[in-house]
């Protein structure tokens, strides 16, 4: 005699098999018609991850890309007659340069007042005959390359104790340049400690600092 519990299993054993299937046959049908949906958020959390990355890393190629725009207007690429101070034939960023001087300058006085007048304070040596270097020295020790200069004088060089007032950078750079040929490099007054007994006395009494500034800027230069 058969159990009940054997008929109930032999009854309800093909049920399950047919809803197995169905069960099976329903996953498909999901799938098919959620797959791309999967695939779409799939896309959007890769670009959430990684655009961020990409956003970074041109803005960091943007950055270097200003940088070198910015160096290469503040490179002379036209030839300037050498008379004191150096003269270095290079290439930078693919640009042939004759005369890195104005670039010197430049980066001496990086960020201060004087800085776009770096090619200028270069011809007006060139003018006068003399090292290059003396200008922009004189100004960063006297003014910190024109930032503490009495506000409207331009007077960055410290004339007349800073009583002196000119009507423009250009103006006072001439006045400089023309000044230091004529009251000393024609006299003989060359070198910083020389120019320094006329330009600085007082300095004579403190153990010559003028000069020592002004060969420190010098150095700044060289080391450029």
């Amino acid at each position: 005699m058969i159990s009940s519990k054997t008929l109930k299993v032999y009854f309800l054993w093909p049920n399950f098999q047919k809803h197995r299937k169905l069960t099976g046959r329903k996953v498909n049908a999901i799938l098919k018609v959620y797959k791309p949906m999967f695939s779409k958020i799939a896309l959007v959390t890769s670009w959430f991850l990684f655009a961020p990355l990409a956003i970074i890393l041109s803005l960091i190629f943007l950055h270097q890309d200003v940088r070198i725009i910015s160096l290469s207007g503040k490179i002379a690429t036209g030839t300037y007659p050498q008379t004191i101070g150096s003269h270095i034939e290079g290439q930078v960023l693919g640009v042939q340069i004759s005369d890195t001087r104005p670039y010197i300058v430049a980066n001496l006085l990086e960020g201060r007042q004087l800085e776009p007048y770096a090619q200028y304070m270069v011809e007006t040596s060139d003018k006068y005959a003399i090292d290059y270097r003396l200008i922009p020295a004189i100004a960063m020790k006297e003014s910190g390359g024109g930032d503490k200069a009495p506000p409207g004088t331009y007077n960055a060089w410290g004339f007349e104790n800073g009583a002196t007032v000119f009507n423009s950078w250009e103006q006072a750079i001439d006045i400089v340049g023309k000044t230091l040929k004529e009251r000393y490099i024609a006299k003989g007054l060359t070198t910083p400690e020389e120019i320094m007994a006329v330009y600085a006395p007082p300095q004579l009494l403190t153990g010559g600092k003028w000069a020592k500034d002004i060969h420190y800027f010098f150095s700044q230069m060289e080391s450029l």
